[in-house]
């Protein structure tokens, strides 16, 4: 499909700077809870002219408002409109203490377990978060949570896999900690029973531009860089307006829509200590025509993403009746939080790019263990023995091929059994030494079966050629405790060096069976 255009008329650019010098003004209002750029309707019928509009919980007579309270009718010769309006945030909570209370929109609310996880499925956090009322319309106390993870991201500094979602799904609060519990699906969605672990939040952001969060991974959590029932991620765009986009939220599910604006200035209320912020510049989805709504609570966290695949939102609040939703821009989301999308392609690369490096680091370490055990053992001292070239003579040390010998060493081995000598020992000691590098390789073998179950409308029919996995990132740290057993046979050495035969031809075994890779040897 070809780039749509944005409809950025001179009049909408022209009222852009005039509204953002008022709009603390207009919001500070009883009553105003937004701020935007949109056409002037008059007696129900649009007028074609672009105004400055005024969204208010409630209109009131301007008989029955104090001179300082009304909104003028024109600000700068720009004409203003003033329609009425209840935004919330779009994550859905029910009462911690009681029955699970119905969730809007029953019919299409998917409470299922992902694994693999995809974008567009119920999540929320472990924790109960108190609430005083005001954003739920019901008495104070404990409230579980649920949202929709919407896309995967990756650290922009570790490479690390998180899910993304809202501030106020995750962290829902300033209570949170770095390290909170996140399940999929989220607790309401999972009953009585705690939902499963995905990982625990890392960062969270509330801010005049963004309202989101990045959850990291648990080791070894399969993951798809797409959304359920739109496909793979293919990036990110700037919203434009006139464009149509899709977003898959867990409470109405796959749903179309038009960007209508990108000039949406709200003041929402987070409830609890957060309290009420102000967000500006975001993004406004109005739903399409042939359907009841684009969002309902519980959808929160849904990114939205034109019909390339590239995501040009993060969905958080909307009109009590669905007709539209709020986003922030999706760019500012991914700023603020230090991440950046996670694509079946970028998320190849980084498994190739964690494989070659968990290669070097093991090659490096077998590097380093024979480095230090040379310089215990005395390497020119055990590497010291007749030197086949002239009988009689002792050759220099050597250091040991790719193979893990020399041909000082495998002379000497002849000499050992030409010559005789001390019985060579075994190990009799433990190695206690663990390994203490992490396993940072994921898991390599791919998805290869498809998902051909149908999820609402469009079914993932493609199938996942490609591992998406969080590799294990915790270190062994079990020692070997078991000993070497004795040698078969009745090797002898030459008396000077009676295990040096032993230790040499064990670690040139091991490297040859684990590394191969060493640089020197």
């Amino acid at each position: 499909m070809s780039e749509v255009p944005d409809r950025q008329t001179p009049d909408r650019e022209r009222i852009r700077p005039v509204k953002r010098r008022v709009e603390d003004q207009l919001i500070a209002l009883p009553g105003v809870v937004g701020v935007d750029i949109g056409e002037k309707v008059s007696r129900g019928e649009p007028t074609g002219s672009e105004s400055i509009v005024v969204h208010v919980n409630q209109k009131v007579d301007v008989s029955r408002l104090p001179a300082d309270q009304l909104i003028p009718a024109e600000i700068d010769g720009i004409p203003t409109d003033v329609v009425e309006h209840r935004i919330r945030l779009q994550a859905h909570l029910v009462p911690f203490a009681g029955a699970v209370a119905p969730t809007p929109g029953a019919d299409t609310t998917d409470t299922r377990r992902y694994r693999p996880l995809a974008g567009g499925a119920s999540m929320g956090p472990y924790r109960p978060v108190p609430r005083g009322g005001s954003v739920v319309d019901g008495a104070p106390g404990e409230y579980l949570v649920a949202g929709t993870l919407g896309a995967f991201v990756t650290d922009r500094r570790t490479g690390r896999t998180l899910a993304l979602t809202n501030f106020h799904v995750a962290a829902v609060d300033t209570g949170w900690r770095a390290g909170d519990l996140q399940l999929q699906p989220s607790r309401i969605d999972d009953g009585a029973m705690a939902g499963s672990p995905i990982g625990t939040v890392q960062r969270a952001v509330i801010s005049d531009r963004v309202d989101g969060a990045a959850v990291l991974l648990a080791p070894g959590t399969q993951w798809y860089p797409g959304v359920i029932g739109i496909g793979p991620v293919k990036g990110r765009a700037v919203a434009r307006i006139g464009q149509t986009v899709r977003k898959r939220g867990r409470t109405t599910g796959l749903r179309r829509g038009t960007v209508s604006s990108v000039d949406f200035t709200v003041q929402i209320d987070f409830g609890g200590e957060t309290g009420v912020r102000t967000l500006r510049d975001q993004v406004r989805i109005d739903r399409d025509p042939t359907e009841a709504e684009f969002s309902a609570g519980g959808d929160s966290g849904s990114v939205v993403v034109d019909d390339r695949g590239r995501v040009v939102g993060l969905l958080f609040a909307g009109e009590e009746d669905g007709s539209f939703a709020l986003a922030n821009p999706i760019d500012a989301v991914l700023d603020e939080l230090g991440v950046k999308l996670a694509t079946p392609k970028s998320a190849a690369r980084r498994a190739t790019r964690a494989a070659r490096a968990a290669q070097a680091a093991r090659a490096a370490r077998w590097d380093a263990a024979l480095d230090a055990w040379a310089a215990a053992t005395g390497a020119g001292r055990w590497l010291t023995t007749a030197d086949p070239r002239e009988p009689g003579r002792s050759g220099p040390a050597r250091r040991p091929t790719a193979s893990g010998t020399s041909s000082a060493a495998r002379a000497g081995a002849v000499s050992a059994r030409q010559t005789g000598g001390a019985a060579a020992q075994p190990f009799t000691e433990p190695f206690t030494e663990p390994f203490t590098e992490p396993f940072t390789e994921p898991f390599t073998e791919p998805f290869t079966e498809p998902f051909t179950e149908a999820y609402l409308a469009d079914p993932f029919t493609e199938p996942f050629t490609e591992p998406f996995t969080e590799p294990f990132t915790e270190p062994f740290t079990e020692p070997f405790t078991e000993r070497f057993a004795a040698p078969n046979g009745g090797g002898h050495t030459d008396g000077e060096v009676p295990r040096a035969q032993l230790e040499r031809a064990f670690w040139a075994g091991y490297v040859a069976a684990l590394g191969r890779g060493s640089r020197r040897y």
